[in-house]
């Protein structure tokens, strides 16, 4: 039964893990996005 628990508690803490890698990716995706849609929308109010 400890076995059992320990593989549980070492599960739960790589999805932890997991989940905060992707969730840090996802904010350094959309601020890129973010970026370059504010240089996107300078470019084209200097055009005009």
């Amino acid at each position: 039964m400890a076995l059992r628990q320990r593989r549980t508690d070492a599960a739960v803490a790589a999805n932890a893990a997991d989940t905060a890698r992707i969730d840090a990716s996802a904010y350094w995706v959309c601020l890129a996005l973010l970026l370059a849609m504010g240089t996107l929308a300078m470019r084209i109010a200097s055009m005009w």
